[in-house]
């Protein structure tokens, strides 16, 4: 099995992607989250998570699938596209679970 990023809980990635929606820069660092006060002294798990799902690169670039899909603006489109992104990167977890995967500890 694949190894996740870990966060105690989902609320600092909630609020993280909800900032983002509203102003993803060209780069989100650790410092990014810092200012934000999002994850006080766990800022590298709210950017390790944002990896994992695609949405930055390993040098905290933004992707353009991360792009694409947090400047969708119909609600039901960004949640479908969102979900997607998820399930690609939690496929091992999907895989062995379906949909239950969502009520799983470790998927965001």
């Amino acid at each position: 099995m694949a190894s996740h990023p870990y966060i105690s809980g989902p609320g600092n990635i909630t609020q993280m992607i909800g900032f983002l929606k509203s102003n993803f820069s060209s780069t989100v660092t650790s410092d990014t989250v810092k200012k934000l006060q999002l994850a006080p002294k766990n800022e590298s798990y709210v950017i390790n998570a944002l990896h994992f799902i695609g949405l930055i690169d390993a040098e905290g670039k933004r992707t353009d699938k991360g792009h694409e899909v947090l400047t969708t603006h119909d609600d039901a489109a960004f949640k479908a596209a969102f979900a997607g992104m998820v399930k690609t990167a939690y496929k091992d977890l999907f895989d062995l679970r379906g949909d239950d995967a969502w009520r799983c500890h470790g998927v965001i």
